[in-house]
């Protein structure tokens, strides 16, 4: 029973138990959610019983100014003093009096703050308002856009919003004008017109009350235009304007009353209802998800639900990492094998299938180490007879050829040469067959390339000329011996054929944290054919100092330091050959 339970599949299933109380919380989260789509539905549901309301209020106003209209357009009176040009003082006094009475008794006395302008064919006009004054005159009045509209459509009542009235009283607040024909003959002239104003403030009080700060209302005239709204950007703003007209275009191409849109995040309804026996009509735009918000305490539901979230992590996490360190230490051991450190073992600890994985990993380790310190051993003696072949590849003709040319100077009786010839050979000899190391100074490269040069000059002639340029803190640098000579070789006997005159420059520098060595000649240059030839071990000339092929360099490079390393050879015809070895700084 107590291997049961410290089995992995034992310890899953707790993890799934506390998975599923996550899940819980989330069936919580999905609740509220549907909480709020109900929410919502109801929200809208209760904003079209207010249109109906705001229907009502809004149509007493329009029934209120027809029916004063249509008794203004057929009093006599009216049209008597508006066409008429020429009158007796006291007659015009007793129509004045009687259109008074006409204007009195109209449903409008009640709007105490409503304009009402009579206006003239011929410009003239009557303010029926005696508290204010007219900002215009009867020609300028005729001249708006408003009254021009009224003209041209006689039959309607023509309703606009506009920044100022015009009278002196009205002039400094947004306005509602209302515009109607005063025909005559059926309809066929048309005497006047009668122009209503009512600040839009005032207008507003008809459905402001029914509006709060997550639903807003708008009123449509005959045109489709804004001529009211509790949210004075509506009427001013381009932007919002034009979501609205976005808005509306959409419920004409759906041919519905009702739309959902996302905007900034979150859903706003846009609801659109005529209001009946009219032209217009009534807009409401409703953010449902910010009303919810503002009933609900989001909030702290949110707060309740990350509390117990984290709660639950918590648990999982410490339960799940005491029972996945042992896994976790076994897989950070592995990576560590991956750079070599085979000696890592791991502690045999945690679940029952977790102590036999890593018992048999330190098995498996142990045999791993085992074998790889075997084929090491095999892998650095091949190595070190290769690199020990490359040294030792001294030519036998080179040595014959060098003791007759020593042979020759003291026959002539020039013993200086000879002795410095002899001093060069041997020094050349001991420091490739004597000397055991695989590594020794740049100093002592550029040693043993000086006197392999001496002994050709001298051989050959001194039609090739050698230069060093190395700079004295490379000069410490370690390099494997006889890694430059065969560049140097190749360029004596390729580089200037016949006796051809040239010389051979040696660069050595630090570049980018690496020893770089750059041998360059000026002689013939090769095409890119010969190039792959000389480079090709097997051309190596038998009659030179060690007969190494270059190639058999860039083996060598690889060999010690990676494959990353090797030699880059340069050649044009006609302008000389480059070789550039880079080796690891190291002194």
């Amino acid at each position: 029973m107590k291997n049961k339970c410290n089995t992995l599949f034992f310890k899953i299933i707790i993890v799934v138990l506390g998975a599923i109380l996550c899940l819980a919380g989330a069936l919580s989260v999905l609740n509220i959610k549907t909480s709020q789509d109900v929410f919502v539905e109801n929200f809208v549901e209760s904003q079209q019983k207010i249109f109906r309301q705001i229907d009502e209020n809004i149509y007493e106003l329009f029934q209120n100014v027809t029916a004063a209209t249509s008794v203004i357009c057929g009093s006599s009176s009216v049209r008597e003093y508006l066409g008429r040009e020429k009158w007796e003082a006291a007659e015009e006094f007793r129509n004045i009096l009687d259109m008074k009475k006409i204007l009195q008794q109209q449903p409008l006395a009640k709007y105490s703050d409503m304009s009402l302008i009579l206006v003239g064919n011929n410009g003239k006009t009557y303010n029926y308002n005696s508290t204010s004054r007219l900002i215009l005159s009867g020609e300028e009045l005729l001249e708006t856009e408003i009254i021009q509209q009224a003209y041209e459509t006689p039959k309607k009542l023509i309703c606009r919003y506009e920044s100022g009235g015009y009278t002196d009283v009205m002039k400094s607040y947004p306005v509602i004008m209302m515009a109607k024909a005063i025909t005559n003959n059926g309809g066929k002239t048309i005497d006047g017109v009668i122009l209503l104003t009512i600040k839009e403030k005032d207008f507003r009080n008809n459905y402001e009350v029914f509006t709060t700060s997550s639903n807003d209302i708008l009123i449509f005239n005959q045109d489709n235009e804004i001529i009211s709204s509790n949210y004075t950007e509506y009427l001013t703003s381009s932007s919002e304007i034009e979501k609205v007209w976005d808005a509306v275009e959409e419920m004409q191409d759906k041919k519905s009353s009702m739309i959902t849109r996302q905007e900034n995040g979150q859903r706003t309804v846009y609801l659109m209802q005529n209001f009946h026996n009219t032209d217009y009509k009534a807009m409401g735009v409703i953010h449902p998800d910010q009303a919810f918000e503002s009933v609900y305490d989001f909030r702290y539901i949110i707060e309740v639900t990350a509390a117990i979230t984290a709660a639950a992590i918590l648990i999982i996490f410490i339960l799940v990492r005491q029972q996945t360190k042992p896994l976790s230490k076994l897989i950070e051991n592995m990576r560590k094998v991956q750079d070599g450190r085979l000696d890592k073992l791991v502690k045999v600890e945690g679940t029952q299938e977790i102590r036999e994985l890593s018992a048999t990993y330190n098995d498996m380790l142990g045999e791993l180490d085992n074998y790889i310190q075997k084929l090491m051993q095999v892998e650095k003696s091949k190595r070190e007879a290769e690199i020990h072949s490359l040294q030792m590849q001294i030519n036998p003709y080179y040595i014959y050829n060098t003791l007759a040319s020593v042979k020759w100077l003291i026959w002539q009786g020039d013993k200086e040469k000879s002795v410095q010839v002899i001093d060069a050979f041997i020094q050349l000899l001991r420091n490739t067959i004597s000397n055991k190391n695989e590594f020794i100074t740049l100093k002592e490269e550029i040693e043993n390339l000086k006197n392999y040069v001496l002994i050709n000059q001298i051989r050959y002639g001194n039609q090739v000329n050698v230069d060093f340029y190395v700079t004295p803190d490379c000069e410490e640098q370690k390099v494997p011996k006889l890694i430059l000579q065969p560049f140097v070789e190749n360029a004596f006997f390729h580089a200037f054929p016949q006796g051809e005159k040239g010389t051979i420059s040696i660069f050595v520098r630090q570049s980018d944290g690496l020893l770089r060595v750059e041998i360059e000649d000026n002689g013939i240059g090769m095409s890119s054919e010969t190039l792959r030839d000389l480079l090709n071990k097997k051309n190596a000339s038998r009659e030179h100092f060690t007969g190494i092929g270059v190639n058999n360099v860039d083996d060598r490079m690889k060999l010690i330091y990676g494959e990353n390393y090797g030699i880059l050879a340069e050649s044009q015809e006609g302008r000389g050959t480059k070789i550039t070895v880079c080796f690891p700084l190291e002194k």
